[in-house]
């Protein structure tokens, strides 16, 4: 007997956090498919002005905000892979069929639409994947403009007085109560969030100043030490705004008079407080490269350019203290380096520079496609 066809929609997202308009599109997904997955985007990632609420949060906002909708949805995290789109698009794919999988869906059975709104560059992802239907969604407005999380988080953790019933107006009754909720269950959180975003608009104010001086977009230029032995990466733990107590490879901004690699050995030795001469550091650079992704920093336009350095494998490691704007410094083992407590793109940094980091996208999905 031949198997019915089923027809499941998926939506990708960061829904930073879930509103009104993203729900639209869920409603709307019950026109062309029988069931709904929506896949979260940058799940592994630590909490910042951009990404302030973790997936099991933005999870729950959308399972508690999804209103109207005639369809049976399901939620799943998405991980970033943001110098490899292809890998990216493969973690999609498999996200999918870890999904059919749990639910007894046949593939050869199951018709795949892929739905969402084509709002900017960000939306390119929509044509990747010839092999399922677009379907695309219409963008909900508001006062002639298109609703969109960055001004939802913008009226959340920076109300002016008076706004509240405007807002649920803007984004929607539910989808603000549930964010609410939890902001007034989690002071903590939400004082690092906004110490965060002050910090990132004053510095993308310094840059916009000197942008409107010059005329043209200036890049802030960085560099950065990727430190291998024994299995292990050097680490520091940072003292200071942005990313405050998340760990991070040794490096910084490059100052007036150095090159790149003066940079990465003074900042290495800065931070990390290394007993091995710098001559000897230097002798070991293996590879290095220039990495400038749009979306690296949500300080703005910051590129970096990081030194691979692999010291000689031996029992003890070369010994590291902490120094200058770190907090800690240690060697991690490649086998406990995760994106949740990674500063900006470091952990992506390492997965391009160092061979066998893993990641077990596919044990977490599974663990969550139940």
């Amino acid at each position: 007997m031949r198997a019915q066809r089923h027809t499941l929609a998926v939506f990708i997202g960061r829904f930073q956090p879930f509103h009104i308009g993203h729900n639209d599109v869920v409603v709307k997904a019950a026109d062309s498919a029988d069931s709904l997955l929506m896949l979260v985007g940058s799940a592994y990632r630590p909490r910042s002005w951009k990404n302030p609420f973790t997936y099991a949060e933005r999870r729950d906002f959308i399972l508690a905000g999804v209103v109207d909708a005639p369809l049976p949805v399901d939620v799943l995290p998405l991980v970033d892979t943001l110098y490899n789109d292809r890998a990216w698009a493969t973690n999609v794919r498999t996200a999918v069929r870890l999904h059919l999988r749990a639910k007894g869906l046949d593939p050869d059975a199951t018709d795949i639409v892929l739905t969402g709104c084509e709002k900017d560059k960000s939306s390119q992802y929509l044509r990747w994947f010839p092999e399922w239907k677009m379907v695309a969604a219409d963008p909900r407005y508001h006062d002639d403009e298109i609703i969109n999380a960055t001004d939802m988080r913008e009226a959340l953790f920076f109300p002016a007085e008076g706004d509240a019933g405007r807002l649920a107006a803007r984004f929607g009754m539910k989808q603000m109560a549930v964010v609410a909720d939890w902001m007034r269950a989690n002071p903590k959180a939400v004082e690092l969030v906004r110490n965060e975003a002050a910090f990132v608009k004053s510095y993308r104010e310094r840059i916009d100043a000197a942008e409107q001086v010059f005329g043209y977009p200036i890049p802030i230029n960085t560099a950065d030490a990727v430190v291998v032995q024994s299995g292990h990466v050097l680490m520091v733990q940072r003292k200071i705004q942005p990313g405050k107590d998340l760990w991070a490879l040794p490096g910084g901004h490059i100052d007036k008079g150095e090159n790149a690699l003066d940079a990465a050995v003074r900042e290495l030795y800065e931070e990390a407080g290394l007993d091995m001469p710098k001559g000897a550091m230097r002798s070991r650079l293996a590879k290095r490269e220039v990495f400038d992704h749009p979306d690296r920093s949500e300080r703005g336009w910051v590129r970096t350019e990081a030194f691979v350095f692999e010291l000689q494998d031996r029992e003890k490691m070369e010994k590291v203290k902490s120094g200058s704007d770190a907090a800690a410094a240690k060697w991690v083992p490649i086998t406990d380096i995760t994106p949740d407590t990674i500063f900006e793109d470091h952990f992506d940094i390492i997965q391009a520079l160092v061979p066998d980091v893993p990641f077990a996208y596919s044990s977490i999905l599974m663990a969550h496609a139940t």
